[in-house]
């Protein structure tokens, strides 16, 4: 019986005749089936878990000696928004003779910056395996619960805000000025009342100024060079976590150069022209440079700030370069587990902090209207 039932259903969803508005809508499936996508249409992907998707891609280029183009375009295809755009744009920089470092490069947030320059950096060291296959390990670890919460964090701020977009009006246009009738029948004053009235007519008297700064605030969290300025210049002082990441992964690229037998020297000239961080940039100039004068090459490290007497001395007390490399990705994962201990508290004290900010409004508000209609009762009641 439901078989039969289901069949007769069927016959009438794909028969463009039976339902007349059904001729220009049936084809979207009829013919070339539904377009199934990577991400969905609701953001659902995060940057870094996209952006882990092209390393891998590129890794899987690498070692297969295939060009990469085609098949960031074919990936391209499986995304949905600015992602999709950004990978559009790095297959046409490709396209029209460009290298595929120089590509990345010019292609904001296609990848981080730190992959960036550790694609660079194996490229140049001729270590882009190792590279590719380290960026993989720890790419990975940047999607974890520490990023979900800040997303929860921004979620609700964002229901909430459009909550409050909806429902504060309702509450200033209709109910308040009835309250504020009732007070003055009865000969009442509410401090709260008319304090939020006040606020509300401030806020009315400037709307137009207050929906620039939100918009522009939203331009703010959405570009690409803000967030790069943030990263650069603010992160770093309000945010332990960032320069403690930058280190370990410094010290990541020098362990895969250290363990093939790259010299140091060549690989602090490297990272020296081309990292992204500036502190970090001017103290390997300063260890180059000392390199370069017959310095030994952990004691410059020493003298550029980047490691410890006690690092400097485990080091030069080993000779094997296996051995080296291992004890400097230790000292990297040391760094990088702190650093995201620090970033796991913080994204532990943001949410309630934001929950404690909104609750504050809410109930300013909530106590604003119960006051009123306690002292009316009181006021009826005498």
């Amino acid at each position: 019986m439901l078989d039969s039932w289901m069949a007769s259903l069927k016959k009438i969803l794909y028969s463009p005749i039976s339902i007349p508005f059904a001729g220009p809508l049936l084809p979207f499936w009829r013919r070339k089936g539904p377009k199934w996508y990577s991400s969905s249409w609701w953001p659902g992907e995060t940057l870094c878990a996209m952006q882990y998707s092209l390393i891998g891609l590129l890794a899987v280029a690498h070692s297969e000696r295939l060009e990469p183009r085609p098949l960031i375009e074919a990936l391209a295809s499986e995304h949905r928004g600015r992602y999709k755009r950004r990978l559009k744009l790095l297959a046409k920089r490709m396209d029209s003779n460009s290298s595929l470092i120089a590509a990345l490069e010019k292609t904001p947030d296609i990848l981080s910056e730190s992959a960036v320059l550790a694609i660079r950096f194996g490229s140049q060291s001729g270590t882009l395996s190792q590279t590719y296959a380290q960026l993989l390990e720890t790419e990975k670890q940047h999607i974890d619960a520490s990023k979900t919460s800040r997303r929860e964090t921004k979620a609700y701020l964002m229901a909430f805000g459009l909550a409050a977009l909806v429902l504060l009006p309702l509450l200033m246009i209709f109910v308040v000025p009835t309250l504020q009738k009732l007070a003055e029948e009865y000969g009442m004053k509410n401090q709260f009342i008319t304090t939020l009235q006040g606020c509300w007519a401030k806020l009315t008297d400037h709307i137009l100024l207050v929906a620039a700064g939100v918009f522009g605030l939203g331009w703010l969290a959405r570009s690409s060079r803000s967030k790069r300025f943030f990263r650069r210049q603010i992160a770093d002082k309000l945010f332990r976590s960032n320069s403690l990441s930058r280190t370990a992964q410094l010290f990541r690229m020098l362990s895969i150069n250290v363990a093939a037998g790259r010299p140091l020297a060549g690989s602090l000239s490297t990272l020296a022209k081309y990292h992204f961080d500036p502190k970090l940039r001017q103290r390997l100039l300063l260890a180059r440079n000392e390199v370069e004068q017959g310095v030994p090459a952990w004691s410059s490290l020493v003298d550029a700030k980047l490691i410890s007497v006690a690092e400097h001395d485990a080091l030069n007390g080993v000779s094997d370069s296996r051995v080296q490399a291992w004890m400097i990705h230790r000292m990297a994962s040391v760094k990088q587990a702190n650093a995201n201990q620090s970033d796991w508290m913080q994204s532990a004290l943001i949410q309630p902090l934001s929950i404690l900010l909104v609750a504050t409004g809410v109930l300013w508000i909530c106590y604003s209207f119960f006051s009123f209609i306690t002292n009316l009762i009181h006021s009826l009641a005498v």
